[in-house]
């Protein structure tokens, strides 16, 4: 028996848009920008990841990365265990600027 996990980056989903928010929020500005966020960043079309998912199980690949953004965020927890959130930090917000 094989095993294969995937790790997503985002998906071009509604999903954030459908979220419902925790109990006592109710900051509509906040989670319009967190929505906004994500669907900027969010490059990776639904059939690209589930092809990509495919395509490592008949490979038996051991980890399949879904996107740029996973593969960015593998390489900089492998390279930078300890520090890698003040980069990623950068990155999302370069990412939340449309950039």
């Amino acid at each position: 028996m094989r095993l294969s996990v995937v790790h997503p980056g985002g998906v071009a989903t509604a999903i954030a848009r459908n979220s419902r928010t925790g109990v006592g929020v109710t900051d509509n500005a906040r989670r319009s920008q967190s929505i906004e966020r994500f669907e900027n960043a969010a490059k990776t079309t639904p059939r690209d990841a589930a092809l990509r998912i495919i395509k490592g199980i008949e490979r038996n690949e051991p980890r399949i990365l879904i996107g740029n953004d996973a593969r960015f965020m593998d390489l900089l927890q492998r390279f930078r265990p300890g520090t890698y959130w003040a980069p990623l930090q950068r990155k999302l917000e370069k990412m939340a600027k449309g950039s």
